[in-house]
């Protein structure tokens, strides 16, 4: 009972912070264009808004196409099938996800053993994977991804880990384990909640926006929010190691695709929008060039 007690309050002091937070973001107003701005927050004139990602697109000389897919882990079901649907036209699809190497191959198992064609070995290697999967979590993820489903239960919106379809053959894995991005963050003098303090403390407005408690007030503001958080270019995550470390490692692995990718190849980064902008210069620095940005929309409120 004491563990449970401990583990419901840390859960609803990282919740009300997080809240915190959004409330604090939804203030600040932006009027940028890509790269500078990583999501957009439009306004119909029948008074609703939505909150757009973008798809940038890029080539080099040899003819290669790179698209960085800016996600948000909170959107509307039809984003997430939208997107799917796009992935399928690529030849590879890097993908973040830390400790997330093995969820394809998870995914397909699962499918296997689903339509009851899995072999014994494959249903052990199921099972393997999944006790390595639960034995990775740390607290703070585990927390947070209850804050995640309590907010898309909250906001009738889907999760990305539920809608998105890793099990597609041609999904790279292309993040951190858990250990990796542990060293990275001790490496900077970094921790989650040193981050979230940091970030915070940048982003804070003279004034509190209210958080409406209506279900279409809350997607609105949640929507002005995300979109503050994302374009605002001082904020401490940018040269953090959930940013830079990560991105790091996502472009080891594009280089490594690259080297052998004929003219012709069509690559898809799906990460989250704010790591795009320096995926963006890294890009660049590649021989890449930016041809257009593609805006769609992951929320309606």
């Amino acid at each position: 009972m004491k563990k449970y007690s401990v583990f419901y309050y840390v859960k609803e002091k990282i919740s009300c912070i997080l809240c915190c937070i959004v409330a604090v973001l939804s203030g600040a107003n932006v009027a940028w264009s890509y790269p500078e701005q990583l999501v957009q927050h439009r306004v119909a004139a029948d008074g609703s808004e939505s909150l757009l990602t973008p798809v940038a697109r890029y080539t080099d000389a040899a003819g290669r196409t790179v698209d960085l897919v800016g996600a948000i882990h909170l959107a509307d079901a039809a984003y997430y099938r939208n997107l799917n649907r796009a992935f399928l036209r690529y030849d590879k699809v890097l993908y973040e996800m830390v400790d997330g190497e093995d969820v394809p191959k998870l995914l397909r198992l699962a499918r296997k053993i689903g339509d009851g064609t899995a072999t014994e070995e494959e249903e052990a290697l199921f099972e393997l994977l999944i006790d390595e999967q639960q034995g990775g979590d740390s607290l703070f993820n585990h927390m947070l991804s209850h804050y995640y489903v309590l907010m898309s239960q909250t906001l009738a919106l889907s999760l990305q880990n539920d809608c998105i379809d890793y099990s597609l053959e041609n999904m790279v894995f292309a993040d951190m384990s858990s250990e990796e991005f542990a060293r990275a963050m001790h490496r900077r003098g970094e921790s989650w909640f040193t981050l979230i303090l940091r970030s915070t403390l940048e982003s804070g407005s003279d004034s509190l926006a209210p958080l409406a408690f209506t279900r279409s007030g809350m997607r609105r503001t949640v929507i002005r929010a995300l979109a503050a958080e994302s374009n605002n270019s001082s904020t401490a995550w940018e040269q953090s190691a959930i940013i830079v470390s990560r991105n790091e490692k996502c472009f080891a692995v594009f280089d490594r695709e690259l080297a052998t990718a004929p003219q012709g190849t069509r690559i898809a980064i799906f990460y989250g929008a704010m790591h795009l902008r320096d995926m963006h210069y890294r890009l660049l620095s590649r021989g890449f060039s930016l041809q257009g940005v593609q805006w769609i929309t992951a929320i309606r409120g």
